[in-house]
């Protein structure tokens, strides 16, 4: 993790001493996007060698000046043409059995420098590009400046897991004025780094052991409980691991002045899948449902003229947002399967929505509130299952849920 390191720390508490003493002092915004950058790649060279900034540069690069032409002059052919490029660059360096197939084609050119760039943040990387783009191509980018995107892309606290903040946001947050708020920020930002070291210090370590191998419960459980238990302990390992994580990328945002939007709002009090997912990873489930789910159903819905079966053309909606999820979150065969997991599972909701009557009277009821609660927690917690077991594993968990 970023925020573990005695030197890292140390680089963190200069780096905000530093902005504050621009902000009393100088108070150049412009200044301060330099100094920012200057420690954005001081605190990446801890993790990633000097050709790994320079690719990922040259490409925001790229991606800024589509956007600024797609800002002046909206065309379907750049900015679809945009969005392909990269993410295909993001499936060549991401996925090796695509990358197998491309190093003889004419994509080989590209081959060498992409594959050479680490991982380090790779998937947040992508989805701010993409999201600079789908609001270059809304027309919602209020005033631009390249020093500032290329921070906002960047930006050390948040560049590993997230929040993926939008730029305007970003931008906002950079050029206020108001010191007085930065230094209640400031405060906030103490006690959530408080929060999310309680998480990640003390809560994971207690969980992890037992959450990543359901063997350490078999010889006092059955095997089916154990594997069962031990996705229970999963759930809480990755909330509080997920959570901490963005706590503490949230502290450190607020200490720099930035007020990073929040990604997690007690999930597992959901009464149902969508909900959870509108309270799990917020900023990421936000861009599924901007970037992937509603254009895919309003491109069904013009294609195929569905607008009387909208049940149907969701509920492939879910299926296609939900495959994308999982193979962002990683190429190997369980990811998918975790992806078809969470789609069926509101597809399923979705159908029991629609057929239920009653559906709001029932769900005003207390008793309702708390089972549903239940079935969900332990729907999503076998979920988990998948996200965590490679496909090998999965097949033993079988096999042994079988016998």
């Amino acid at each position: 993790m970023i925020f573990q390191s005695y030197q890292l720390f140390i680089l963190i508490i200069l780096c905000f001493v530093t902005l504050k003493l621009n902000d009393y002092l100088i108070g150049n915004r412009n200044f301060k996007l330099l100094l920012i950058s200057l420690f954005n790649v001081l605190v990446l060279l801890c993790f990633v060698k000097e050709h790994t900034i320079i690719v990922l540069s040259i490409i925001s690069l790229l991606v800024y000046f589509l956007g600024q032409l797609i800002l002046r002059n909206y065309s379907h052919l750049v900015y679809y043409s945009s969005t392909l490029f990269i993410t295909s660059l993001f499936v060549i360096r991401n996925y090796d059995f695509v990358s197998t197939y491309i190093q003889s084609g004419f994509l080989s050119i590209l081959y060498e420098p992409i594959f050479s760039v680490q991982k380090l943040g790779l998937s947040y990387i992508l989805f701010r590009h993409l999201l600079w783009l789908w609001h270059c191509k809304k027309r919602a980018i209020l005033s631009s400046n390249f020093l500032c995107y290329i921070n906002y892309i960047i930006f050390f606290p948040t560049i590993l897991a997230g929040p993926i903040d939008s730029y305007n946001n970003f931008q906002y947050w950079f050029y206020q004025k108001r010191n007085s708020f930065a230094t209640k920020l400031a405060y906030a930002g103490v006690t959530r780094l408080l929060l999310g070291a309680f998480k990640t210090l003390i809560l994971v370590p207690l969980l992890i052991d037992k959450a990543t191998n359901y063997e350490l419960l078999l010889h006092v459980h059955s095997p089916a409980f154990s594997i069962f238990l031990s996705s229970i302990y999963y759930s809480f390992y990755i909330y509080f691991d997920f959570s901490g994580y963005s706590d503490l990328a949230i502290g450190t945002s607020y200490l720099l002045g930035v007020k990073t939007p929040e990604n997690f709002d007690n999930p597992y009090l959901s009464t149902n899948l969508s909900e959870f997912w509108k309270r799990w990873h917020i900023t990421f489930s936000k861009i599924l449902s901007d970037l992937f789910f509603k254009p895919f159903v309003r491109f069904l819905n013009k294609l195929l003229n569905l607008s009387s079966s909208k049940m149907y053309v969701s509920i492939l909606g879910y299926l296609f947002t939900f495959i994308i999820c999982g193979l962002w979150h990683g190429s190997t065969l369980n990811f998918l399967l975790w992806g078809l997991w969470h789609g069926i599972g509101l597809a399923l909701l979705k159908v029991w929505q629609s057929s239920t009557s009653n559906f709001n009277q029932m769900k005003a009821t207390s008793v309702f509130q708390m089972l549903a609660i239940a079935i969900n927690f332990s729907f999503v917690s076998i979920g988990w299952i998948f996200f965590n077991y490679k496909i090998e594993q999965l097949q033993i968990i079988q096999n042994l849920l079988l016998n």
